[in-house]
């Protein structure tokens, strides 16, 4: 499954050095670890005049932008409304990092408890804060405040694909949820 995307179409993309004061690697022999991509975003001098240039916001679902793309990583910046989300997803095997410019995001992860995921953590970034992502991550990231979003994402390698699992985790909600016998009903009191 492929993430949503808006590519720049006619508006011309600065280099990254002009965007952050850093240049994407190109050998993907050195491909960036995830320590490497979050010191890189964590240590950016983002550029909001020209960053702001590149948002693009759709109405019916997140959008993303691809900013820089090398053998060895990538670069996309992520606009979100209110109430737009991800799907469950991973990214394929590779690693990343999320500089939230704009905003304020909520992070649910998950884990594996046998063939089922089950929330494992959940937490709120707000501007200026960074979100990782390790290889087996598994998450959903959703814009639920009242204001416009915007994340800038690194990925090493970049992403080939990445796995959806809403369906799996439907399933497992629906095989966890107990079944109460008599739930809703009023019990009379015991006599005695």
């Amino acid at each position: 499954m492929r993430e949503h995307a808006t590519e720049a179409g006619d508006i011309e993309v600065p280099d990254t050095r002009s965007l952050l004061g850093w240049e994407l690697p190109e050998d993907e022999a050195a491909a960036p670890s995830l320590a490497w991509l979050v010191a890189r975003l964590r240590d950016s001098r983002p550029d909001w005049r020209l960053l702001e240039s590149l948002t693009r916001f759709d109405d019916a679902r997140y959008a993303r932008r691809t900013l820089a793309r090398t053998r060895a990583c990538e670069l996309l910046l992520v606009c979100w409304l209110p109430g737009q989300g991800s799907p469950l997803h991973d990214h394929g095997g590779s690693w990343g990092a999320s500089l939230l410019l704009q905003g304020e995001l909520r992070e649910t992860r998950f884990a594996w408890a046998g063939d089922r995921l089950r929330v494992d953590a959940k937490r709120r970034a707000g501007e200026g804060d960074l979100m990782r992502e390790e290889p087996q991550t598994i998450h959903r990231v959703l814009n639920d405040s009242r204001h416009r979003a915007v994340s800038l994402h690194a990925y090493a390698p970049p992403m080939e694909g990445m796995t959806s699992y809403d369906d799996v985790w439907a399933e497992s909600v629906r095989r966890r949820r107990p079944a109460v016998a008599g739930a809703g009903r009023r019990r009379r009191p015991r006599a005695g």
